[in-house]
Formats: C-alpha cells, sequence, structure tokens
C-alpha cells in the first residue's frame, strides 16, 4: 500500500504525480496538465520544466532506464514509472541541476508515495542513469552517434555508445530525438531522410513564447522581450505576470507563433462584412481576424465548455466579435468561414511533444474524418463568391492539400490561395509548421 503523507507537495513530487497518470495512457496522451497548486512559483517552474522534458523525451528516457532495468519500464506500476521518468529527465538533460539531490529526493518521493520497499529500486536504478550521462556539450551540433543526444543548444555526451546503432536510421532516429517509428518512416517517405530529421530535431527544441504586437510597436530588446526576425512578434523573456500584464495593454496583442499567424494573414485582400470562426479555441485566431477585419460582424465558437468560457473572456473589448453556441447557425449567409480544425499537430511537436506518441495510421484516419464532418457540416452556411480559411497545424497531406481539393469539391469551387509552413528556427527565427488554403465556393 502506498505511503500516506501530509508533507507540503515539492516540484518533482509533483511532476512524478503528472507523469505517473500519463504512463497509465501512454501512447495514447492528451494534453497533460500539470497541477501546481501550493508551489512557489520557482518550484511550479521547475516541475513544469521536468515534466515537459520528460514528455518531450519519452522514448529516449525509457531507452536508456531499461538499460537499468531488469524488467521493461512500461510493465511497471505507473506510480514508478512516474518517479523514474522524473528521475531520468533531470539526470540525463537537466544538467544544471545537482545529480546527487535528484538521486535522494527521488528516492524520498517513492518511499513516501509508493511505498518503503521502492526506494531501493528508485536509487539503485537512477544511479545507473547518472553514471551513463557524460554531460552537456553546447554549441555542438548533433550528428548520428551512439553516444550523442541533441538538445536545445548542443548535446548530451554519454560515457559509451548506449544508443541503437546508426545504420538502422529510423531506430536512432526514433531514440536519439524520441519520436515514434511510424511518423519518422512516414516523413522519409514523404520528404526525405534529411527533411525528417530536420523536423525530428525541431520537436526537441525549446519554443519560445512569441507574442504578436501591434502596428506600430517599437520592437527593441529589453528585460521583457526581444524582437523575433519576422516583424510583428517579439520573443517574451519575461515571467508570466508580466506576459498577462504586457498583453492586456493592446487589445492587438496575443501570444501567437508567426507560423499560426499566416492563415488569418492570408484574409487581408478578402472583403468581409459577416464571418463566423467556427473551431475558435480559446480565441487567439479570432482576436487576429477582428484586427484585420473591424468593419466585419464575427461569431466565434467552439465545442468544448472550457475553451469556450475562454473565449468570451478573450474577446473582451472587442466590440464586433460575439461568442455563440455550437449548435447555433448563421442565419445570413457568411461572407468568411474559418475552420482551424482538429488535426495531428504534427507542424508543432515542440510545443505539443505528447502528440508524437498518439500519431498512428488509426489516429489519423479518425482525424480525416473528424475534419470533413466538419467541413460538411459549416460549409453551407458560405455564400457564393465567399471564401472558407482551412487551416491545420499538421505537415500531414491527407489533413492539408488533400483536404482542400475534397472541400472544394463539395462547395463547387476552388481552391484560389495554399501554403504550407515548415517547422524551423529555435528563438528569434522560430516557427511552428502547420498548413492553410483559401477556397472560394462555387455560385
Amino acid at each position: 500500500m502506498p505511503v500516506q503523507t501530509n508533507r507540503p507537495r515539492t516540484a518533482r513530487g509533483a511532476a512524478a504525480s503528472s507523469l505517473a497518470g500519463a504512463a497509465k495512457r501512454f501512447p495514447d496522451l492528451p494534453a497533460v496538465i500539470l497541477n501546481t497548486s501550493g508551489l512557489s512559483p520557482q518550484d511550479s517552474a521547475l516541475a513544469l520544466a521536468i515534466q515537459r522534458t520528460a514528455l518531450q523525451r519519452w522514448i529516449t528516457l525509457e531507452f536508456l532506464l531499461n538499460k537499468a532495468l531488469e524488467k521493461p519500464l512500461a510493465s511497471m506500476e505507473a506510480s514508478m514509472q512516474g518517479v523514474l521518468l522524473t528521475g531520468a529527465a533531470q539526470l540525463v538533460f537537466m544538467d544544471r541541476l545537482p545529480a546527487h539531490a535528484v538521486v535522494d529526493e527521488q528516492v524520498t518521493i517513492a518511499r513516501q508515495h509508493i511505498r518503503s520497499g521502492a526506494s531501493a529500486l528508485v536509487n539503485a536504478v537512477l544511479r545507473k542513469i547518472s553514471q551513463m550521462v557524460q554531460g552537456f556539450e553546447p554549441g555542438v551540433t548533433w550528428e548520428p552517434a551512439r553516444d550523442l543526444l541533441p538538445v536545445d543548444g548542443g548535446c548530451v555526451r554519454l560515457n559509451e555508445g548506449l544508443l541503437p546503432e546508426t545504420d538502422r536510421t529510423t531506430r536512432h532516429l526514433g531514440v536519439a530525438t524520441s519520436h515514434p517509428k511510424y511518423l519518422i518512416n512516414r516523413w522519409i517517405t514523404a520528404f526525405g531522410e534529411d527533411r525528417a530529421t530536420e523536423y525530428c530535431l525541431h520537436g526537441v527544441v525549446s519554443a519560445p513564447v512569441i507574442v504578436a504586437v501591434e502596428a506600430g510597436f517599437e520592437r527593441e530588446v529589453t528585460e521583457l522581450y526581444q524582437p523575433h526576425d519576422q516583424g510583428g512578434f517579439v520573443v517574451w523573456r519575461g515571467g508570466h505576470g508580466a506576459l498577462g500584464d504586457f498583453i492586456r495593454a493592446d487589445s492587438s496583442r496575443r501570444v501567437q507563433d508567426p507560423g499560426s499567424a499566416k492563415p488569418m494573414e492570408s484574409t487581408g485582400d478578402l472583403s468581409v462584412s459577416l464571418a463566423l470562426d467556427f473551431c475558435a479555441g480559446r480565441g487567439t485566431k479570432t482576436r487576429q481576424l477582428a484586427a484585420m477585419h473591424p468593419g466585419a460582424k464575427i461569431g466565434a465558437t467552439d465545442v468544448d465548455d472550457t475553451r469556450r468560457a475562454a473565449l468570451r473572456g478573450s474577446i473582451q473589448g472587442l466590440e464586433n466579435v460575439r461568442v455563440v453556441g455550437p449548435e447555433s447557425e448563421p442565419k445570413d449567409e457568411l461572407d468568411l468561414l474559418v475552420l482551424d480544425v482538429p488535426c495531428s499537430n504534427t507542424g508543432v511537436l515542440a510545443r505539443r511533444p505528447e502528440a508524437r506518441y498518439r500519431f498512428d495510421t488509426r489516429t489519423l484516419g479518425s482525424l480525416v474524418t473528424l475534419q470533413r464532418q466538419i467541413m460538411r457540416r459549416s460549409a453551407k452556411w458560405v455564400g457564393p463568391g465567399g471564401v472558407i480559411l482551412y487551416s491545420t497545424c499538421s505537415l500531414e497531406e491527407e489533413e492539408n492539400g488533400a483536404q482542400a481539393r475534397w472541400l472544394a469539391g463539395v462547395v463547387k469551387g476552388e481552391v484560389i490561395h495554399e501554403q504550407q509552413v515548415w517547422p524551423t528556427g529555435r528563438v528569434t527565427d522560430y516557427q511552428d509548421g502547420g498548413y492553410h488554403a483559401l477556397v472560394r465556393v462555387g455560385g
């Protein structure tokens, strides 16, 4: 039986608990939420960093842990997986944390939250993991090697060649960058080995917080932000509280990646008087739409109650936008319908690391079906000559160009614009991947 304790929550304990919950569902992971209640801001940041590292490098960590275990990690109870993943994530990828302190605290967590006997196993396994790691080598460019792991800003060198043979490209790349073999093989087939490797390496960078700013904003390097290479955006460097104050200072400001802004930017030359953002989420693109078409009447909705509630808060102060129920239908024909549909997220794996593990043929097929259901239901609301903006944050053709052409057939129209954006960069040149198309409805 787990040992009961009333001890205060710790950063590592919170991360271990979150990862234990993820282990119960792996690889079919939803967005993993970390409960930081009771933690100081500093401990919250540490817990989030540990959790994110473990999610981003799950396959890598599991591979190394299995070398230190007598039975596979996946066969162990979820709480033990959570503790071991939390410890291994710190020992392998978070070089500023003293190894002895990491091991000692994970041993304590195991004793308190699993059972007293669990501490010996955790101690032995994590000490072996610590001995595998030589250290972080900043500025080193990754190339396939059995002792080298790519990380943001350099590489982690192992003390010996533990990784799969480099001539087994998919297996080696999968373990080194923590991407499933199925996804890597798809990318190699679609884009070639070099680009597939590039996208896998982008999936292990630390995605920066980027803020879209209003026209005329004086972009300069400050303690809070620095200019992004693409005009109209800054890379945030300050804390979360200061970010909220910064965004509230102007209604045009929003946390948004330049890649995700491109779909709405493509509507800039359209004449829009009535629009609907049908898959609005929490309202980032809705706010962008309102800023680009201030004279339009804009409706916005989302099928998820939580996201719709956040949407209401997001659009406060925007007089030309109102939130509508997901079952309501427009009374008048739309000039513009925005369909930022649910997708595989393969263009944003640096921000959504858990999405890579659940990607397979079945999941992709289900998403394609759902996307077509959304399009078929809503396309009828657009009048002849009106435009549907279809967008995803995916790199997969089945979700992108193939869907735009299918939609054009449904509305007896044509694709008048499309763009695939590729994930690239690290900080001031960072950009998420995605796709968008404008489909004009036939008369």
